[in-house]
């Protein structure tokens, strides 16, 4: 599996979280894609028209969505402020502070009224308690922090979701999704946006949207209005296609499997950076997490694992590291080397 991933070969790589490797396989993909639009010109566009409805398929029935609230776009961003627009001007939103900053952005460019919820160990409590004292439409927020990887807690939420019916629950799982084995339909989400460029190791220029049928009800839409505003620009094909590749190869190397030893290398990281003293409070005293972590520390760590092929990312006030399926114990071996010297 490691071959597939030329990247790895020259680096410890635990940056996915930042952005997924290519695999050879992908890359080949979508050189295929390129020549076909080559040869083939306007017939190229006429044949992808009709290629977007399995993809659909494929992105609905990885995440267990229905296919006619799914949609393909760009990325999270945009997919974001597509829903966003169908939020009522003066709605309001409860979210994370310092959540992803493309979220939080788009929140605050329109008339929204908006509080914040900060992280601490037991945030998902927070939630309920602000919930009791303010009614909002919307909770939007990381399914995973991109800061932290502080995962949400799907048994509160669901809680918080049966206590507050009306409230509308939307995700941004670009994060989790490829990282973690998501069932949207028995989800607390109403809706959720990602992109495919990190855990789904699909590239760049795509990402999905999925709707509940009751978000559409309590908005007063429809999935051809949602469709007329997704899709009325031209579609990224290569984007989308590529996600629909990313999504299959997942599937045919046995996703829970890979899932399965990502968790079990997440865990033998944390456990790792808990001996050496550089797990957070608040992820230690939090039952599960993601498989990212941020080690306190500088740019001089930064630049230190670095130098020592250890690709990462400088993230608040720390260096962010993650890992995936392709990633093994002797990676996680050469950055606690190098933490410890």
């Amino acid at each position: 599996m490691r071959s597939l991933f030329p990247v790895l070969e020259s680096s410890v790589y635990l940056n996915t979280a930042y952005v997924g490797p290519m695999s050879n396989e992908l890359y080949n993909y979508r050189k295929k894609i390129d020549k076909q639009f080559l040869n083939n010109g306007d017939k190229f566009k006429i044949d992808s028209l009709e290629k977007i409805s399995v993809y659909k398929k494929t992105i609905s029935s990885f995440i267990n969505s229905k296919k006619e609230n799914t949609f393909f776009t760009v990325n999270f961003s945009t997919g974001f402020r597509y829903i966003l627009d169908l939020i009522p001007s003066g709605a309001s939103i409860l979210t994370i502070k310092n959540d992803y900053d493309s979220l939080l952005s788009a929140l605050n460019e329109r008339d929204f009224k908006i509080d914040y919820i900060k992280i601490s160990p037991d945030f998902e409590n927070e939630i309920e308690k602000q919930l009791k004292k303010k009614s909002y439409l919307v909770l939007a927020l990381s399914v995973v922090q991109f800061l932290s990887g502080i995962k949400v807690d799907f048994e509160k939420l669901n809680e918080i979701k049966k206590n507050n019916p009306n409230l509308i629950i939307i995700g941004d799982t670009t994060q989790f999704v490829g990282s973690d084995i998501f069932d949207f339909n028995n989800s607390p989400f109403d809706v959720v946006i990602g992109s495919g460029y990190k855990w789904l190791l699909a590239g760049f220029g795509n990402a999905y949207v999925s709707v509940s049928d009751d978000f559409i009800d309590k908005i007063n839409s429809s999935t051809g209005l949602i469709y007329d505003k997704v899709y009325s620009g031209h579609i990224n094909y290569l984007g989308a296609a590529s996600l629909n590749f990313s999504i299959k190869f997942l599937q045919e190397n046995d996703f829970k499997t890979l899932i399965q030893k990502k968790k079990k290398l997440s865990l033998l990281l944390r456990d790792e950076l808990n001996n050496l003293g550089l797990i957070s409070p608040i992820v230690k005293k939090r039952k599960s997490h993601s498989g990212i972590f941020n080690i306190p520390g500088n740019k001089n760590l930064y630049k230190k694992l670095m130098k020592n092929g250890i690709r990462c990312a400088l993230r608040g006030d720390g260096v962010r590291v993650s890992v995936h399926f392709y990633n093994n114990n002797s990676d996680i071996k050469k950055l606690i080397k190098v933490l410890k010297n």
